[in-house]
């Protein structure tokens, strides 16, 4: 399946009832609070930076990553990319939590940030930040087939921001970016890695938590990628947010709504 222009001109993600369930969430435990806490700053970024490795096929366990982010002892059996991208992403996650506003007024240029944070010594420098140039790439457990040529991701880059500001909710904004710029494949490589940290930011300028989530979780996060590649449908998307904020901050009080918000297609 070829990429869908038409996939960017779609606002329609969450429901009334999901919103305000996310936002009822999200009160009792705004961005403001949780950062005036070092303690939850530094788990926040090892479970963020833990849980985003495992998706990328890392070695370090946890007691590795933990190691490795407080004493810079690295794992002497591991590679040593695995470490570079372990540092890398506790540097793109330190970043937002000081700079997140930045994304709001210019979002092409921290995309460009991000990615060059998250993949510094895992691409030459000339790949950092910049557009794929390879004319096609492969994306496992799926039939879609990304874009290719430089102009056209920019183009489509520029569209979809475009779009993003159109979206005033900030949890629907979040969703919507980084479904689809893990959909475009705008880099070389480290496209689920920017659309989390992007993603995150976009709430963080909204003094709105993180989405954080467990390792066990990691599963149901790439069969919500992959259904979207394939069917254009942020259902699992909207659903996975919705169960990673119920069991990072809490319950809300639309129960009917959280019955439904499994994580999956109805």
């Amino acid at each position: 399946m070829r990429y869908q222009p038409s996939r960017l001109f779609n606002h329609d993600i969450f429901s009334e009832e999901e919103l305000k369930c996310l936002h009822e969430i999200a009160a009792g435990s705004p961005l403001s609070s949780l950062v005036a806490s070092q303690r939850w700053k530094e788990e926040s970024a090892i479970d963020f930076v833990f849980t985003s490795a495992q998706i990328e096929g890392n070695t370090y366990t946890r007691a590795d990553t933990i190691s490795l982010l407080k004493i810079g002892k690295t794992a002497n059996d591991k590679r040593y990319t695995d470490a570079v991208m372990i540092m890398n992403l506790r540097a793109a996650y330190d970043y937002i939590l000081k700079h997140a506003q930045l994304v709001l007024s210019d979002p092409a240029g921290e995309l460009s940030r991000y990615h060059s944070m998250l993949m510094r010594g895992l691409l030459s420098d000339a790949e950092l930040g910049a557009a794929r140039k390879t004319r096609s790439t492969m994306i496992g457990g799926s039939t879609y087939q990304p874009l290719s040529g430089t102009d056209s991701l920019l183009k489509e880059r520029a569209i979809l921001f475009a779009q993003l500001e159109e979206i005033p909710d900030p949890f629907a904004k979040a969703i919507y970016a980084s479904t689809n710029l893990s959909y475009l494949q705008f880099f070389e490589d480290g496209n689920k890695r920017v659309s989390r940290i992007f993603q995150n930011a976009i709430l963080m300028a909204n003094d709105l938590a993180p989405v954080l989530f467990p390792v066990s979780a990691i599963k149901d996060y790439l069969d919500a990628i992959l259904f979207y590649y394939d069917h254009g449908d942020p259902v699992m998307n909207r659903a996975f947010m919705l169960q990673a904020y119920k069991l990072t901050y809490g319950e809300c009080d639309a129960q009917a709504q959280m019955s439904q918000a499994r994580i999956g297609p109805a």
